[in-house]
């Protein structure tokens, strides 16, 4: 049971999608100021999603992880190193 608690802990949740944004069309069809919207879905219950919008491409990204932080999902997903798992290197060739 615990083992398999640590594997549902360790896997991803989540997922954040940064676009540039022309801005959303007016009364009078003129578009607003350029800039960058976040959209994010995560599990609470079900799937959650919300989306926002920032001028820049780095504060985008920082409301769109402020934003699920906020809502307790944990953005250090990744787990431990598994065990069973090795790398593989070729040998090194020396010349003669």
């Amino acid at each position: 049971m615990a083992s398999s608690l640590r594997v549902e802990e360790s896997l991803k949740n989540h997922n954040i999608l940064i676009e540039p944004w022309r801005g959303n069309p007016g009364p009078r069809q003129l578009r607003g100021a350029p800039g960058f919207r976040w959209t994010v879905s995560y599990e609470a219950d079900g799937r959650c999603f919300a989306q926002g919008y920032e001028d820049t491409h780095t504060d985008a990204r920082a409301a769109a992880e402020a934003f699920l932080v906020e809502k307790g999902v944990n953005l250090n997903w990744q787990g431990e190193a598994s065990s069973t798992v090795s790398v593989i290197r070729p040998p090194i060739r020396r010349r003669a």
